[in-house]
């Protein structure tokens, strides 16, 4: 897989950007400051900023720059009179799109003691942003730690520090503050933003960190639902299958096919021919006419090449369906028991599939965890998500399959609606 495709995704400037910014307080609330309890501005400066204001709420940002000079030209100013100026002139410069003194004034607010706590909490997130984009590592950094220290960071805050380090390549701290924002909003019960997870989750892809990596795109998966995160999560899955039972990881390729379908995943040119082999190689002979049929339908491969593989595979479908409810019958063992339910499960008959998987998982022996992954892809196709998960609790077995079981219980508790799944083919 070309894993540089996962992070195209990242756009030069992300989400944070529009976002950290709409939290400037207006110039309404910093000139109401004065009326307040507490400092009061020197009477040389209460003119100046006064005509400030209204130059401010009639958008003549020129004048109220010159008006914020002013004041400034004035002799021993206090550190409320400073706050004040800079509390506008940051204003005037960030409207007038000057984002290098509107970053001078911000940075001049945050850190000017006679600041109240919440207008430094207010203005924390423009002020790294804007030096986010001026790519002023350094002062990121001193932000970020005058943010911690006074306990103002919120969840945007960290991402936009995280933004940060990930544009200067620093992939450890560009994780490290990714991580806090992700377990701040989780602890505060919201879902992280999304681009604090693409943040997260491509700093691994560039350390080449790829269980880490995975549980970005886990995160990603669950939380938001993107197709585009089900295919890499998916994708990695099968490659990183857990190594042990040879035929494991035959039902396991197919049950994570079977979950692409249903979580309506994308799917690349490969997956359709690679998806046909898994359900054969155990004799799924419905599925494997399902992914050839989607195949030939989105274009993939040309009929012509693939005809014989699709006449066999209808020769052997023809043979199988038929006789399913005979074998049923007869079967006595998990395993009989086991094939004659991944088969029903193959044909779209999930409401059979599920009453055959229950009397393997009965019959007990090694067969009895596939069975109930059986049972649980069937609950999930039937709409009865409550009983799948049920289905799925303290599942344990060979590895691979285990992984299969975490996947579908992933798509269980997610925090998406559910995609329509793609109908068996027949």
């Amino acid at each position: 897989m070309k894993k540089s495709l996962l992070r195209a995704a990242l756009v030069a400037c992300l989400p944070f950007c529009a976002m950290a910014l709409t939290v400037v307080v207006s110039p309404a609330q910093a000139a109401d400051k004065d009326k307040a309890e507490g400092p009061k501005p020197s009477k040389s400066i209460t003119k100046p900023l006064s005509e400030c204001k209204k130059a401010l709420d009639a958008k003549d940002y020129a004048t109220a720059i010159a008006k914020c000079n002013e004041a400034k030209s004035t002799a021993d100013l206090t550190d409320f009179d400073n706050y004040l100026i800079n509390r506008f002139l940051g204003v005037a410069y960030f409207q007038s799109n000057d984002r290098v003194k509107a970053e001078e004034a911000f940075v001049a607010v945050v850190k000017n003691p006679a600041c109240p706590p919440e207008d430094r909490q207010n203005l924390i997130g423009p002020a790294i942003q804007i030096a986010s984009e001026a790519n002023n590592t350094a002062l990121v950094a001193e932000l970020a730690q005058i943010a911690q220290k006074e306990k103002i960071a919120n969840p945007d805050v960290y991402g936009t520090i995280a933004q940060s380090y990930y544009a200067a390549n620093d992939n450890q701290n560009a994780i490290l503050y990714a991580q806090k924002g992700i377990d701040l909003a989780t602890s505060q019960g919201k879902i992280p933003q999304y681009a604090i997870y693409q943040i997260l989750t491509f700093s691994y892809d560039k350390l080449k960190d790829r269980a880490n990596e995975m549980k970005g795109l886990t995160m990603m998966a669950r939380d938001y639902g993107k197709t585009e995160d089900w295919k890499y999560l998916l994708d990695f899955s099968l490659e990183l299958l857990p190594a042990g039972n040879k035929t494991a990881r035959e039902v396991a390729a197919l049950d994570i096919y079977r979950l692409r379908l249903v979580v309506g995943a994308d799917w690349s040119s490969s997956n359709f021919l690679e998806a046909a082999d898994a359900a054969s190689a155990i004799r799924a002979f419905g599925d494997e006419r399902t992914f050839l049929q989607m195949g030939i339908a989105k274009g993939v491969f040309n009929q012509a090449k693939v005809a014989p593989l699709v006449a066999k595979n209808a020769t052997d479908a023809r043979k199988d369906e038929p006789i399913l409810p005979q074998i049923e019958k007869t079967a006595k063992d998990g395993k009989s028991l086991t094939s004659v339910a991944e088969a029903y499960y193959g044909y779209g008959r999930f409401a059979d599939a599920a009453r055959v998987a229950q009397s393997a998982i009965a019959a007990g022996g090694p067969f009895a965890g596939e069975a109930k992954l059986v049972l649980a892809m069937s609950q999930v196709r039937q709409g009865n998500e409550a009983a799948a998960k049920q289905t799925l609790t303290g599942f344990t077995g060979d590895p691979a399959l285990v992984r299969v079981a975490e996947l579908w219980s992933l798509y269980l508790n997610r925090q998406t609606p559910a995609p329509a799944p793609a109908a068996a083919t027949k």
